[in-house]
């Protein structure tokens, strides 16, 4: 009964929520660290790859929320990077074949996130990294196709095949792929379509498949706050567009 009367816990502001999730994920990074040391002393090779994959998924969190705040985020893309290629070459002797399934290695499922930041930065590296059932999800076929175009990589056949499958629908993630497609290819205004497509961010919070069919950095929920459309960016980039606001590459 007396609990009725205690005081509710003041909401979490932005800033403190920011503040605190810095310092989670940089918890994650000494702790991933140090595990990797361990597991290398180890024969556990499908553990050792799954964590070198979750540290470089911390440190892209990190650059990410550093360029949601409008701070310069490409010394910890950087670091982001080197441990992406820690986590290659990890690969490449623990699993010379490849022959580990792509879920027992991912750690994380937004891969394109983090190539897009490493192309961003002036860093890419081939994108051989993905979701494991990336023809299958509308989401995930959606993301690699623009990162693909927009970083002039070949489309694999399969791959444009299941993305014009999808591209029938008519739910925002559609909605939102086609006027990206569009802005990419010169199709229409380039000023109203970035205008709508930077609309179709906040709705993301809210909107059921990105809840259940999309990975958290892409706006659902509290990530609506801490995230940014890296896809939208990178087109702008390429096109040479600006727009206001905090899905702008500026670095």
């Amino acid at each position: 009964m007396f609990g009725l009367f205690r005081k509710k816990p003041k909401p979490e502001t932005l800033p403190e929520k920011f503040a605190r999730l810095f310092v989670v994920h940089a918890e994650l990074v000494a702790a991933t660290r140090a595990l990797i040391a361990e597991l290398a002393r180890q024969d556990q090779p499908a553990l050792l790859i799954a964590n070198h994959s979750h540290l470089v998924a911390d440190l892209a969190a990190i650059a990410v929320m550093r360029w949601r705040l409008g701070e310069d985020p490409r010394a910890a893309i950087a670091e982001a990077h080197a441990a992406y290629r820690e986590l290659i070459a990890c690969r490449d002797r623990a699993d010379p074949g490849h022959a580990l399934p792509m879920d027992a290695i991912a750690g994380i499922t937004d891969w394109d996130l983090v190539h897009a930041l490493f192309w961003l930065a002036g860093t890419p590296e081939p994108v051989v990294m993905q979701f494991p059932r990336l023809e299958q999800e509308r989401y995930f076929a959606y993301s690699r196709f623009l990162l693909l175009r927009v970083t002039g990589a070949e489309v694999p056949a399969a791959l444009a095949a299941a993305v014009a499958q999808f591209d029938s629908g008519d739910g925002l993630v559609d909605k939102d792929f086609r006027d990206k497609l569009a802005l990419l290819d010169g199709d229409g205004d380039a000023q109203a379509l970035v205008g709508r497509i930077a609309g179709y961010w906040p709705i993301r919070r809210r909107n059921g498949f990105y809840q259940s069919s999309a990975p958290l950095p892409a706006g659902f929920d509290a990530s609506n706050d801490l995230s940014v459309d890296w896809q939208l960016a990178c087109i702008l980039k390429l096109k040479g567009l600006e727009v206001a606001g905090p899905h702008g590459w500026r670095w």
